[in-house]
């Protein structure tokens, strides 16, 4: 099955004249910086990311900054909307990002319960609340820090989209976001993590990343993944003792993470899609 999913993803990102629904809760027009109101149309490449999100029940979206991540997870929210109006969302972001995704749910959406997580311990408690007991198109903004904290109340959530702005924040698997996010994943029917720099860095945040995202992909331990797809050498610590330490990556390695996350992940630079930048209005 994921064979003849993959093929036909494959087939969508080469194609320029996809012609989506416009779904009932996505705005018909958005303002401009400037005030004017103006038709809101999605780019082809951002059609094509949409259309991987209503597909993938997990995946990681990966373009450059700048090309619209935010407006591409909520575009594809409103297609599922569309066909089930009583799905939650839950967004969860860096703290500073919190207001950026309200107003971007205000610029790009109609009809939308848009509920944010902010403030004092009893102040998100009451945003929890009515995220619980809303009935249609409802989604819940709260940043990771704040969402640990709460995670007596949030372990127990399930069934709904769950959306991982700035995903390398838990890149690391040993740290308590990390952890938190995990459950938090597995409890939801969809988790979309969003990242520009999934493998800019190193594999490994990559492989910290996708445990989270898609946890079934790699199913090797951290030490695992290292001997499969780093370059290592042995470190004294002390005591006698010896840990393996990354060096490096081989093109090979590289290539083989690529492949393995191919249907798991779409991301494209900006030189990619340049002749599509003019004259598009969000």
């Amino acid at each position: 099955m994921n064979l003849s999913v993959h093929e036909k993803l494959k087939k969508v990102r080469e194609k320029d004249d996809l012609s989506l629904t416009h779904p009932h809760y996505l705005r018909d027009t958005v303002l401009r910086p400037d005030g004017s109101e103006v038709p809101f149309v999605l780019r082809p490449y951002q059609q094509q990311m949409v259309v991987h999100l209503m597909v993938m029940c997990r995946f990681v979206v990966g373009d450059d900054t700048g090309l619209g991540k935010t407006v591409e997870a909520i575009a594809a929210l409103c297609q599922l909307w569309a066909r089930d109006p009583n799905i939650k969302a839950m967004v969860l972001t860096k703290k500073s990002s919190v207001p950026q995704w309200e107003s971007e749910f205000d610029r790009f959406t109609d009809g939308v319960n848009v509920i944010v997580a902010t403030g004092t311990p009893k102040k998100r408690e009451k945003a929890h609340e009515a995220w619980e007991q809303a009935t249609g198109p409802t989604v819940l903004i709260q940043g990771y820090s704040s969402a640990c904290n709460d995670f007596g109340r949030l372990q127990h959530w399930e069934g709904h989209i769950l959306i991982f702005d700035e995903a390398t924040v838990f890149k690391t698997p040993t740290t308590r976001v990390h952890k938190v996010c995990k459950h938090l994943g597995e409890q939801a029917d969809r988790v979309w993590g969003l990242t520009a720099t999934l493998i800019k860095n190193n594999l490994m945040e990559g492989y910290g990343v996708y445990r989270v995202v898609v946890p079934d992909l790699f199913r090797m331990s951290r030490n695992g993944f290292m001997n499969n797809f780093c370059v290592t050498r042995m470190q004294k610590v002390g005591n006698g003792r010896q840990i393996p330490v990354i060096v490096g990556y081989r093109k090979s390695d590289i290539e083989k993470f690529r492949d393995a996350i191919d249907l798991y992940y779409l991301g494209r630079p900006k030189h990619a899609v340049a002749k599509e930048l003019p004259g598009f209005h969000t």
